[in-house]
Parts: structure tokens; C-alpha cells; sequence
């Protein structure tokens, strides 16, 4: 027998990522971790529930400590914090295998995480996220 899905933010009867305001680079801040001149960059389609974005590590400085991504949300605050954060590393320029990011957390306001290993300038590393809340 199907499962029912429910009510939604779709007319197939699913959760939808597509409905949001788009995510812009100006909403990722990385942590001095990842380099002085570190910059990120949003995949077409990213949003509040879903995205891809590419961090290139930079200039000097980088720290595995304080090499986070705070993700503050597009479309403002959630009603509650969000019941499901999942971040993954895609794919990395870098020569070392890491890990999956640590210390993933997300409130009302922001999803953040740390990534695993130190980074290496002039490497990139591929992160998707999903947010149900």
C-alpha cells in the first residue's frame, strides 16, 4: 500500500526544496579557519530547505578549528528550529580523504557547520544541505 504523503509545499503531495528565496553568497560566512581571502559560491537552485555551495580555501591562516560555515536563512526566521540539518562534503580539490563535517547545528536563524581536517589553500570543498522544518 502507498504511504500517503500529506499535505505540502507542492502540488505532488511532497515536501518541495524548490519554494524559497534563492540563497546568495552574502548569506554563507566562513570562518577565519578556511583563510584570509576564502570565498564561497552558491549553486543555481540553492534555498533555505536545500543547496550546494563551494568553498574555496585561500591566502593564510587556515585553521581546522575555526574553519566553519554559518549559513544564516534567506527567508528569515524559521518558526522553530528546524527538526532535520543534514550537511555532507561532496567533493574536495584536496588531496587528504576527510571526514564528514563536525558539528553540524542549525536554530531558527542559522545552519552551521565545522569541517573535518584542516584546509588547504587554493583547495575547494563541495557542501549539500538540507533543512525540514
Amino acid at each position: 500500500m502507498a504511504q500517503p504523503q500529506g499535505n505540502s509545499s507542492t502540488n505532488s503531495g511532497r515536501l518541495g526544496a524548490e519554494v524559497g528565496t534563492a540563497a546568495v553568497a552574502a548569506s554563507f560566512a566562513l570562518g577565519a579557519g578556511w583563510g584570509t581571502t576564502a570565498s564561497v559560491s552558491v549553486a543555481a537552485g540553492s534555498n533555505d530547505q536545500a543547496g550546494v555551495i563551494t568553498v574555496t580555501s585561500a591566502g593564510t591562516g587556515q585553521a581546522q578549528a575555526t574553519a566553519n560555515v554559518t549559513f544564516t536563512f534567506t527567508d528569515g526566521t524559521y518558526q522553530a528550529t528546524p527538526r532535520t540539518a543534514l550537511v555532507t562534503l561532496q567533493s574536495s580539490s584536496n588531496a587528504v580523504t576527510e571526514a564528514q563535517p563536525t558539528q553540524v547545528a542549525a536554530t531558527a536563524t542559522v545552519l552551521s557547520w565545522r569541517h573535518s581536517v584542516l584546509p588547504v589553500a587554493a583547495a575547494t570543498y563541495r557542501y549539500s544541505y538540507v533543512v525540514i522544518a
